[in-house]
């Protein structure tokens, strides 16, 4: 390092405690600031791209002056340039070994997945061959029975029991509600059902069954829609609570093979009800659900 030592080059040695990098850059960008303001001040120019010969070789610029300012530059090209210089190199030759390792590292990805699909190949054609083997096995058996298993008479029947089941879904029975002579029915389901908040928009509404003395027919009601009916299930229970409508339930519609099962079921409810008075028993999920009172209900082992 050159022995140089001035006001520049003391407010560079004020820097040593900065980062590396801060340092460096902070102390060679505020010397040259400070030597060429001095230097333009001197010549009398605007800025440091006018320092030329011309300008140097004037008769106020002393010799000591201008051997301060090439002190304080090369002062600066030796404890902060350089070693700049040298730090930057070491930084290009790391760049440099990080990019080959890194095409090293892209070089052994490359095999690795070029292995990973060749073995994955050779697994699925494994996989392709056994389930060609198993289709040939089904569709042997397949082809034996499905002569017996699909017969137009089965397919038949199941189409017709698919095509009830989804028309009777969007059924409900109405029990209870009173039968007189020339009654207006749709207007005694609408007000039934406005007590539970509901006004559908009904496709038919009829009774159903043979008129008998002393006997109520229930109503059936269709309705556009499989999610009104469930809703209007859902709110059946409130009716309970109105007055001059607890006798009335509404319930799904069902088959026979259902209404017999029902029959059974409420038949058995009502055993279940007079034998032990002391619970309560409802049906729940087609079965009997038994509680103690103002407790947890528990489901019964019979039906």
């Amino acid at each position: 390092m050159l022995p140089c030592s001035n006001e520049i080059t003391d407010m560079m040695d004020d820097m040593v405690g900065c980062g590396y990098k801060e340092m460096y850059m902070r102390q060679i960008v505020d010397a040259r600031d400070a030597i060429f303001a001095e230097m333009c001040k001197e010549l009398k120019i605007e800025n440091h791209h006018h320092i030329q010969r011309c300008y140097l070789n004037k008769s106020h610029i002393t010799k000591e002056k201008l051997i301060r300012w090439l002190e304080t530059v090369c002062f600066i090209l030796d404890s902060n340039a350089v070693p700049l210089l040298y730090a930057g190199s070491e930084v290009i030759e790391r760049v440099t070994e990080l990019r080959e390792q890194k095409i090293d590292d892209q070089e052994t990805i490359i095999k690795l997945q070029q292995t990973v699909i060749e073995k994955s190949s050779e697994n699925f054609q494994s996989v392709k061959n056994t389930v060609q083997e198993e289709l040939k096995s089904y569709s042997s058996v397949l082809s034996k029975s499905c002569s017996n298993a699909f017969s137009p008479k089965k397919l038949e029947a199941v189409v017709k029991k698919v095509t009830v089941t989804e028309e009777m879904s969007k059924n409900a029975i109405v029990y209870g509600l009173v039968e007189t002579e020339h009654e207006t029915l749709l207007k005694k389901v609408e007000e039934v059902l406005a007590e539970i908040g509901e006004k559908p928009n009904l496709t038919s509404c009829s009774r159903v069954g043979t008129k008998r003395d002393n006997a109520i027919r229930p109503v059936k009601i269709t309705l556009k829609s499989i999610d009104h009916v469930n809703q209007i299930l859902r709110n059946a229970k409130m009716l309970h609570t109105k007055t001059g409508y607890s006798g009335i339930y509404i319930c799904p519609d069902r088959t026979a093979e259902q209404r017999k099962a029902d029959k059974r079921l409420w038949e058995q409810l009502k055993t279940k009800r007079k034998m032990e008075p002391e619970k309560d028993h409802r049906i729940q999920n087609g079965r009997i659900v038994s509680s103690e009172k103002d407790s947890k209900p528990a489901v019964s082992n019979v039906g």
